[in-house]
């Protein structure tokens, strides 16, 4: 009885682990930062893999104070954060308090559930979504908008 009370410790103690360090363990790829016209928050578009035999690899966006380190888990996209559900993100600042987000996004119904849960908003910051599944660049929709 002692020798499994040790082994389930030993598997619980490398599961936790192993689950917590996850920072360490993705390799992260900033694909885009910018800063708020004030200065005080940071969007960033980004890449992340990990996760080891399983693996795992998905493209999200972040948003977070300019003194913050980002966090590859803290998405503004998807209820599963590490699915491939989302790609070609672009950030933009409209004006300190919204923020535009477009991308392209997976539509086959097993990812339904998943695209629809989006962050609203966050430090105040009302955050806007297009989808682009046109493959228009965001240069492009800037111009065919006037701007």
């Amino acid at each position: 009885m002692k020798k499994i009370t040790i082994l389930i410790t030993i598997i619980a103690t490398v599961i936790l682990v192993g689950c917590s360090s996850y920072k360490n363990s993705d390799k992260v790829e900033l694909l885009s930062e910018k800063k708020s016209p004030n200065g005080k928050f940071i969007a960033t578009s980004f890449s992340c893999e990990g996760g080891g035999a399983a693996g795992y690899f998905y493209f999200n966006a972040n948003l977070r104070r300019v003194e913050e380190e980002l966090d590859q888990r803290d998405c503004l996209l998807g209820k599963h954060k590490t699915w491939m559900a989302f790609n070609d993100i672009r950030v933009r600042w409209i004006d300190d308090s919204n923020l535009e987000i477009s991308y392209k996004q997976n539509n086959s119904p097993a990812y339904q559930d998943n695209n629809s849960v989006k962050v609203s908003s966050k430090f105040g910051i009302n955050i806007h979504y297009v989808v682009n599944n046109e493959g228009k660049s965001i240069t492009e929709e800037l111009k065919a908008e006037g701007k």
